[in-house]
Parts: C-alpha cells; sequence; structure tokens
C-alpha cells in the first residue's frame, strides 16, 4: 500500500509544471515545519503513534481512492480534503485507537475483540428469528469486516456514520468543480445520531439500547469486549463515542477517569476499568470527583 500511495504522488507531480511542483513542495516543507514544531512541543504521545499515524494516513487514502474512483489525480486533493475535516478526521483516528486497543487487549487480556462473552450469551440464548439474536448475528459479521479492512488498512465508505458519507461525497463533488471551502461547508449535512445509520455503528448502539438492565455488564471491558464498552460509555455518560475512545489513549489518564465515573461507576468500577485500559494509570484519578454530577461538570468545565 506505501509503494501504491507514493507511485500516485509520483504520477500526481509529473503532471505539474516545473513552477507548479516546486510551489507544491514548498508546502510540504511548510507543513513540514509545523508538524515537526508541534511534535517537538508535544514530545511522544500515546495519541499519536506512528502506527496510528499510518494507519490514519491509509484509511483517508483508501477513502479518497473509493471517491475518485478512475480519476486517480483527484486521490491526493481528496485524502487532504478529508484529512482536513474535523469529524472525519476524528472519526477515523479513533477507529484507528479502537483497533490497536482491541488487539493489545485481546494479547493482554483474552477479550475476543469480535465475540466477547456478552454476545456469545446473548447469541446463545436468543430463539431462531428473535430480534436480539438477529441485531446480534449482524453486529458479529460487522466486526468481523471490519477488522479484516482495518488490518489491511482499508475502510469502506459504507462504513461512515451517514452524515460523514454525505460530507465526503460534498467533498469530491467541491474537488471535481474547483470550489471554495466555504460553498462545501454551506452544504454541510446536520450531524445524525450513529443509531440513526446504518453499519456497525448503528448495530452496535441497537445492542447496547437493547440491553436493559444488563447494561451495566456492557461497562465491563471483560464482558463487553472493547467496541460494546466504547459504546456503553459514550451512551451512559453522554459523550461522542469518538471522544470516549481517544481518551483511552490520552497521556494523562484523568479525561478517561472522569468519564467512567460520569457514566455512573462507582469508585472501585470505575478503578478497575480505568485499570483494564491503562495499567500504567493512577487508580485514584478516580478520586479526582466524588460522584457522576461531578464528573460531569469538570468534563463540561473542559470542554
Amino acid at each position: 500500500m506505501a509503494q501504491a500511495a507514493f507511485s500516485g504522488e509520483a504520477e500526481a507531480r509529473q503532471t505539474m509544471d516545473p513552477e507548479q511542483a516546486v510551489a507544491a513542495a514548498d508546502e510540504r516543507l511548510a507543513a513540514a515545519a509545523d508538524l515537526l514544531a508541534r511534535q517537538v512541543a508535544l514530545g511522544p504521545c500515546r495519541l499519536l503513534d506512528d502506527e496510528t499515524v499510518a494507519r490514519v494516513r491509509a484509511l483517508m487514502r483508501d477513502l479518497a481512492a473509493q471517491l475518485a474512483g478512475a480519476d486517480h489525480a483527484l486521490i491526493d486533493p481528496l485524502r487532504d480534503m478529508l484529512a482536513a475535516n474535523r469529524a472525519i478526521l476524528a472519526h477515523c483516528h479513533a477507529l484507528a485507537v479502537e483497533w490497536r486497543l482491541a488487539m493489545t487487549l485481546a494479547a493482554r487480556r483474552g477479550i475476543d475483540p469480535v465475540l466477547p462473552p456478552l454476545m456469545r450469551r446473548r447469541i446463545d440464548a436468543s430463539g431462531v428469528g428473535d430480534d436480539v439474536a438477529a441485531v446480534s448475528t449482524a453486529l458479529l459479521a460487522a466486526q468481523t469486516r471490519l477488522g479484516e479492512n482495518v488490518r489491511r488498512m482499508s475502510l469502506p465508505l459504507t462504513e461512515l456514520p451517514a452524515d460523514l458519507q454525505n460530507l465526503a461525497r460534498a467533498m469530491l463533488g467541491a474537488a471535481r468543480a474547483d470550489r471554495s471551502e466555504a460553498a462545501l461547508m454551506a452544504e454541510v449535512p446536520h450531524r445524525v445520531a450513529p443509531d440513526e445509520g446504518h453499519g456497525r455503528l448503528a448495530l452496535l448502539y441497537r445492542v447496547v439500547a437493547g440491553l436493559g438492565e444488563d447494561m451495566v455488564m456492557a461497562l465491563r471491558l471483560d464482558e463487553a469486549g472493547v467496541p460494546l464498552f466504547f459504546t456503553a460509555l459514550a451512551i451512559a455518560s453522554g459523550h461522542p463515542r469518538e471522544a470516549v475512545i481517544l481518551a483511552c489513549a490520552e497521556d494523562d489518564a484523568l479525561r478517561l477517569a472522569l468519564l467512567l465515573r460520569a457514566a455512573g461507576l462507582s469508585r472501585d468500577e470505575a478503578a478497575h476499568q480505568l485499570l483494564a485500559l491503562r495499567p500504567d494509570a493512577d487508580w485514584a484519578l478516580v478520586d479526582a470527583v466524588h460522584d457522576a454530577a461531578a464528573a460531569e461538570t469538570a468534563l463540561g468545565a473542559a470542554r
């Protein structure tokens, strides 16, 4: 894939005249200088380790290639447009971090990233034709497909939430017509809840919504597995799923501790889940607040 990306960029350079090529090189140098300055100031960071950055870049280019189709000259401009959009970038970043955590916890704690105990019990206890069984089985298939795609550093356009799919397609139209960013943003559709769309995220939200009194089990990592746990934590804390996932990768685990308390977990249970995700964290971070309301106040102040 890296070779394909390099070849695509080389082809794009060949279509430029020398002045355009030098101007493009100047832009890359300026961008590299800005990036280096930020990395020097930030230092080593869990959020931006080499694997995650490479995966996000690959996902962006894969999405751009799907949109561009046979028009290869549009791939790199589209990739840049996609990466410049915070919502699409956050979604792909969160997906890369989710995948990394799922693989890490599978190796460290034996948590099946596709069929954790909670899902297995739901499928085993459901009758033939039962909606619970149908949704759970569909989620199992969706998780398996996505895992294979992410392993290959690809992301089907249809796996984006509906609003982000619409936004990506609007970017394609803007790139083809060479329209301004302002004109594009005027057409950006409103954000929709993940459970209003289709695909893996919608299935995750449907499964969690159908747990009822068993919702507490989805807030236990060893029981729910990574994808369901993040979904339940997002619902219970009232925060976007992407924000919840990225909080797990922050160097300072305080935000994660606050999200666990905001979800209504007790001090001891929050500490248990915190250490399951971040063995290096100080469990006393859960004592930063006294209850869910105080945790939400602190998170709201940070926003």
